[in-house]
């Protein structure tokens, strides 16, 4: 696996729920190419391109965790959605684009 993946995936999350040692995570996922993320992203977010996807299953990420997943038009985020359900994760919201996603966790 990409060591700056795991870096980033065990790095970037926000604790939801309730006692620390039992509580879900959450994970906002840019499924774009390095180069976008590069040129834009949410803060706090972290890239992880489409084809590296499968870099979640051998990361801290727990099929309890929450993840939030956007790319440009929305296109790679539900094929992302698609393989992360396939590895098990359910807790899953495909906000679609930077923008959506931007809105998504201002609220």
């Amino acid at each position: 696996m990409n060591s700056t993946v795991q870096t980033n995936i065990t790095s970037h999350h926000s604790t939801v729920g309730c006692s620390e040692s039992s509580a879900a995570k959450q994970y906002l996922i840019d499924v774009r190419s390095p180069q976008e993320f590069a040129s834009g992203h949410i803060p706090g977010s972290f890239n992880v391109p489409l084809q590296r996807i499968f870099a979640v299953a051998n990361s801290d990420i727990q099929p309890k965790d929450s993840l939030i997943v956007y790319c440009a038009s929305g296109m790679r985020a539900s094929q992302a959605v698609q393989v992360l359900e396939s590895m098990g994760y359910r807790n899953i919201v495909n906000v679609g684009t930077v923008s959506a996603a931007s809105d998504y966790i201002s609220r």
